[in-house]
């Protein structure tokens, strides 16, 4: 697990590593880097003409996961708003190069996703994917520096070939 975008952050020594309970959880505190940058609120069409950009809390995650056999890095922001509501945006996928750097950034279209290293073959889904996460203050602190971060990451099933 890596946060922010610093120099290095997709090298494979990157980061923090563990494993899994038998639950599939782990708990662990690290030190990273939350900053402020201005999104708007997805909203329906007529109120996203309306709304104004709004200050948010931004922290950049990524997580090396295996899928297939392959490790891959999935990278990808989250945004808290004011009012507590937290967007997940841009899932990237990182493949290694030749010096096991996670530097090749997967493609994704409408046919599906494409790694380096699966001679063509197109994925209907990455293999991984966030889902279920939450980013706040720690009510607990009373220098209101320390946050809480709890994602779920949902495992595709292995593909078909067809």
């Amino acid at each position: 697990m890596v946060f922010g975008t610093e120099p290095g952050w997709q090298n494979p020594d990157a980061g923090d590593r563990f494993v899994t309970d038998s639950n599939g959880e782990h708990s662990y505190g690290a030190t990273a880097m939350i900053d402020q940058r201005l999104r708007k609120m997805p909203t329906n069409f007529i109120r996203s003409l309306f709304s104004r950009k709004q200050t948010t809390d931004h922290l950049a995650v990524a997580a090396e996961l295996e899928f297939l056999t392959y490790h891959w890095l999935y990278a990808f922001d989250l945004y808290r708003f004011p009012g507590g509501d937290v967007l997940f945006d841009g899932l990237s996928v990182y493949t290694p190069d030749a010096l096991g750097r996670f530097t090749n950034r997967a493609t994704h279209d409408e046919s599906g996703w494409r790694m380096t290293g699966l001679s063509g073959l197109v994925l209907t889904t990455p293999g991984h994917e966030p889902w279920n996460f939450m980013l706040q203050p720690d009510p607990t602190d009373p220098t209101h520096k320390k946050w809480d971060l709890q994602i779920a990451v949902k495992r595709s099933p292995a593909p078909v070939r067809r």
